[in-house]
This record gives structure tokens, sequence and C-alpha cells, in this order.
């Protein structure tokens, strides 16, 4: 009778430490005492960083996809999933750099963060090169695209990950590229016309929709400068203030995803009152902004800040 109770008390403690998740590692030169873990800007869990420079972090359950790790003042994204075991190794003298994951769930971490470095390195080309006539422009843009697509498609061709974390990857390799088209476009004053060509080889690709990356800064930006040149493109206004009530509008029509919907909305509002218009000028916009922000919690932030930018 002990013995079948014993055993059955083993596979109920294996079956639950196989739900676990760890997240540890090593910081050299911290800069703070702690790293904090966060999911959509929820705080997970923390751990104090020891004498030694390890920390550790266990989670009992966990909603995989894309989360953040706080080291002050920096940060970095990471895929964490169930039965993960993700160890880190970095130096904050040079954060991402220094960057280096170990573990069960490494792989995909390590080529994301590739994806960054490379993607930053990317954008200065691009930013020295915004002035590029059309053709030269779409050639080098489509051009580093493909090859950080590739490397990806090699990657996959040797290694399995889960749809999931195929497609935050994707997605983090395809959203910076798209934020410095429409740089171009804006900078230069491209016409509807060439737009649709720039965007042509991505469009069945792009997603305004997708809730994982509601807090993935890069999906965000990409989005914001979509409305922008949307209304832009399409929409006649006679103000400053009338054009930015019609990219709220824009977002409400295009948009179906709440959460999406109400960070974009979040993110306009805030570059707004923060560019300190006079106060007929914000309370148009707040206007607007109301009637299509169903996020009582987000419109109460925006009420605070723009009182606050009034004193």
């Amino acid at each position: 009778m002990f013995f079948r109770f014993f055993f059955l008390i083993v596979i109920l403690t294996s079956c639950t430490n196989n739900e676990n998740t760890f997240f540890g590692g090593k910081i050299l030169n911290p800069s703070s005492d702690k790293i904090s873990l966060y999911k959509n800007d929820i705080l997970i869990d923390e751990s104090i960083i020891d004498s030694s420079g390890n920390f550790q972090i266990f989670i009992d359950s966990i909603n995989s996809g894309l989360f953040n790790f706080y080291h002050d003042p920096e940060f970095q994204y990471i895929i964490l999933e169930k039965n993960d075991s993700l160890k880190i190794r970095l130096n904050t003298l040079d954060f991402d750099e220094s960057l280096v994951y170990t573990g069960s769930g490494s792989g995909k971490n390590n080529f994301l963060m590739d994806v960054f470095l490379r993607s930053e390195q990317d954008e200065d080309f691009i930013n020295s090169n915004l002035n590029l006539k059309f053709d030269e422009f779409k050639r080098l843009v489509d051009s580093l695209y493909t090859d950080q697509f590739n490397s990806f498609n090699t990657y996959l061709l040797e290694n399995e990950i889960s749809i999931l974390s195929q497609d935050i990857i994707s997605s983090a390799i395809l959203y910076p590229y798209l934020s410095k088209i429409h740089s171009f476009i804006i900078r230069n004053n491209i016409s509807p016309e060439e737009q649709f060509i720039l965007f042509k080889p991505y469009n069945s690709n792009i997603d305004f929709n997708l809730k994982f990356l509601g807090y993935f800064k890069p999906y965000i930006d990409f989005i914001y400068l979509d409305i922008y040149n949307r209304v832009k493109n399409e929409i006649k206004f006679n103000s400053f203030v009338e054009f930015n009530q019609k990219r709220l509008i824009k977002t409400d029509e295009i948009i179906t995803s709440y959460l999406v919907k109400e960070r974009v909305l979040r993110f306009h509002a805030v570059g707004f009152l923060l560019q300190k218009q006079h106060d007929s000028i914000n309370r148009a916009f707040l206007k607007t902004f109301t009637q299509v922000s169903k996020n009582e919690s987000i419109n109460k932030e925006i009420f605070n800040l723009y009182e606050s930018l009034k004193e």
C-alpha cells in the first residue's frame, strides 16, 4: 500500500515539474540588484541577483509567447514556452551584443537576438539611404529582408520550433523593414501608386490583428505609420487636428483586435499630447479619442497625461 502511495506521489510530482518553466542565468557587472520578467506589461516574477551575479525564476504555469526581461535600465524580448529552461549570460557593459542563451528554449532565443541585432544594423544602413531613388531603395530593402528571411528558413531546416515561435520570429524580421518603407514614403512624399509597388511583395504577410504582438514595439510602430500614410492618401482633411482625428477613426475601422487597437490608440494619443498643442486642439483630439477608445484604464491614463501637461 505504501509503495503504491509513494509511486502515485512520484508520478504527480513529475507531472507538476514538467509544467514548470525556468528563467535564470548570470549577469556580469549588474546595474541594479534585481531582474524582472514581464508579459504584456504585467509583472510575472522577479529575482534578486546574488553576489555572484546569478538569478533564477520558476514559473508554475505559463501562457507561452513573447515576454520582456528588465534589468534597469535595459530590457530585451524573449520567447518563453511551457517546459523551457532558459538561462542567459550577459555583461551590462555591452548588453545586447553580449547576451547569450543556453538551455531548453535557447535556440529560438539566440536566433531572435540575432534578428534584433541584424535589424538594428540594417536600420542604420537604411536610414543613411533614405534619399535613394525609388527603384534603388526598393532593391535595397527587398534584399536586406530576403537575406534575413532566408537565414530563418535555413535555421528551420535544422531546428524544430513551435508555430508560435516561428510567427514571432517571422514578425520580428518583417515589421522593422516595413516601418522603414513607411519612413521612406513620408520623407520623399511617395505617390500612392508607388507605395503599392513597395508593399506588394509583403501584403500577404501583413496582419493588423496579431494579439501576440500587442506589446511588441516594432509591430505597433509599423501599424502607427501605416495608418498615418493611409489617412494621408485616402482621406481629405482641413487641419492638423482633423488629420489626427481621422487617424483615430481609421485605427478603429481597420483593426478588429481589441488589444492591438487599444495599444495603437494609446501610442497615438501619447505622441499627440506630448507635442503640447493649444488646449482647444488637444480637447478636440481627446473628444474623438474617447469615442473610439473603449479601454477605461487607458482613457484615464491619457486624461491624466493631458492634465499633467497643462500644468
